[in-house]
């Protein structure tokens, strides 16, 4: 499904940049419209703009955008076509949300095994630990009796 929904978003993209690219031949080969506000004279007296026109009839342009434009339409028919379209209805919607009820409350059942467990093991490494603080509390007396004995201090 993602690798569909991926190949439709690089067509749309695609399809934007086509018709992008379409407006702005359309603005380079349009005939300059003379209105006194504007000095469209400059445009098309630009070699470049020339060059441009003289590369390529007009009507080829427009012929080769439309078909691109075409073709990418089909292209993001045929994709949107083939996705899914399974609607929910609101039994199947009901037996999800079931399903993921029991799914929910054995999973909090295992959380809770889980919890209890690990409490258990809680308490069972502070009893350790305590046994440990005692042992080391019970060895460092009976080393400074023994450095008292030793030393005479």
């Amino acid at each position: 499904m993602a690798d569909r929904l991926t190949e439709l978003q690089d067509a749309i993209n695609l399809q934007a940049e086509n018709l992008c690219n379409a407006i702005g031949v359309i603005q380079q080969v349009a005939q300059p419209s003379f209105f006194s506000d504007f000095n469209w004279a400059s445009r098309a007296a630009k070699p470049e703009y020339q060059a441009f026109l003289q590369g390529q009839p007009p009507d080829d342009i427009g012929r080769n955008f439309a078909v691109v434009i075409a073709a990418t339409a089909r292209q993001l028919d045929a994709l949107i076509g083939s996705l899914p379209e399974e609607e929910a209805s609101t039994e199947l919607q009901r037996s999800a949300v079931q399903r993921l009820i029991e799914d929910y409350r054995a999973e909090g059942w295992k959380l809770a095994r889980v919890t209890a467990r690990l409490d258990s093991r809680l308490t069972e490494v502070r009893r350790f630990l305590t046994a440990i603080a005692q042992t080391q509390l019970t060895t460092q007396s009976l080393e400074s009796e023994v450095y008292r004995e030793f030393y005479g201090n």
